[in-house]
């Protein structure tokens, strides 16, 4: 009867092997991440994981903060395209098209948690005031007449509440459903809005 072969006494290194290990670090990192919070593992945990040595991750990151830096970066990036493809350039009317904006945060936060965590990990750069021209959420401000100073200020009031909600419900902290919150949260939002620049707004639904 054969023998069952023995394990290696070495870890694979698939992702160095591969010359992926960039990559790799930056997958272990997300799930790490997203298991223990940004502050929760170590440089050597993430070389464990991608099956290569302790030094090996120093080759393609600094150190850890090098590697929370990227993925936070990379996090900016997937939760802007997320962005953009729920605004849609407004399609079928900027108030449904503002709504997806919410839920599609909320997306983001639920299945991409490693990247969100560090996105907005303690000690993060703040993020940068919406572009009317190049962001999402500031080409949505614009569609209802919002311009000049007051963007920051209510940019930042859409992102405390889904980011609010978001962190609510990953703590079981919410007794809601959270789409039912962004639901109501922005509806009165743009009523407040239309309000002020005597603007029509029909019923909002998902």
């Amino acid at each position: 009867m054969a023998q069952p072969e023995k394990p290696s006494a070495e870890p694979t290194r698939r992702g160095y092997h591969h010359g992926n290990l960039h990559q790799a670090l930056l997958d272990s990192a997300a799930t790490l991440v997203a298991e223990r919070g940004p502050e929760g593992f170590s440089m050597l945990d993430a070389a464990r994981a991608c099956g290569v040595s302790a030094s090996a991750p120093y080759k393609h990151f600094a150190d850890k903060a090098a590697l929370l830096a990227e993925l936070a970066a990379l996090g900016g990036q997937k939760l802007h395209q997320r962005m953009a493809a729920a605004w849609d350039g407004g399609r079928p009317e900027p108030p449904k098209a503002f709504l997806r904006l919410g839920h599609a945060y909320l997306a983001f936060a639920r299945e991409e948690p490693g990247y969100y965590l560090a996105l907005f990990r303690p000690g993060a750069a703040p993020a940068e005031l919406p572009d009317p021209k190049t962001s999402p959420l500031g080409q949505a401000l614009a569609a209802f007449g919002v311009g000049g100073g007051a963007v920051g200020s209510i940019a930042l009031q859409i992102w405390a509440l889904s980011h609010g909600l978001a962190s609510l419900e990953r703590s079981g902290q919410l007794p809601l459903p959270a789409e039912d919150m962004i639901n109501t949260g922005v509806s009165r939002l743009l009523r407040g809005l239309a309000a002020e620049r005597d603007m029509p707004l029909a019923p909002l639904s998902p």
